[in-house]
């Protein structure tokens, strides 16, 4: 299936969703801050040798630099700008700003089913490939 990467910085909605994608035959890899992520995307330092997931879930509020911030890199480095996002988080009224001003694939409010999670994912992999 999909690489997915997941950046959360709460440990149990990482686990939960690193289980839940995995189990859907995912291979998922676990940030637990927006720096982390920025990190494993090769962006800092810069490293092009970097394989970039398919799909990266991104929770706004996070330490270290929030998924807004995490967002506007990626969509700013040309390596990294195609990566879909899904955003996930409780924050709903945040998610108005950030998709107005990031451009995002998706976004799911926590809490969530974890069939939400899936369908958003499938569908956000399935426009993906079809671009392709």
């Amino acid at each position: 299936m999909a690489q997915i990467m997941v950046s959360d910085d709460d440990p149990s909605i990482l686990k939960l969703m690193a289980a839940i994608l995995s189990k859907a035959g995912h291979k998922v890899t676990t940030c637990a801050s927006g720096l982390e992520t920025i990190k494993k995307l090769g962006l800092q330092p810069d490293d092009p040798a970097v394989d970039l997931p398919d799909l990266l879930v991104l929770d706004i509020m996070m330490p270290k630099s929030d998924g807004y911030t995490v967002g506007t890199v990626i969509r700013n480095n040309p390596r990294t700008r195609n990566i879909p996002i899904l955003v996930v988080s409780a924050l709903r009224e945040m998610s108005r700003l950030f998709t107005a001003t990031v451009q995002v694939d998706g976004f799911l409010t926590k809490p969530f089913a974890p069939e939400d999670l899936i369908g958003s994912v499938a569908k956000i992999l399935d426009k993906r490939r079809a671009q392709a």
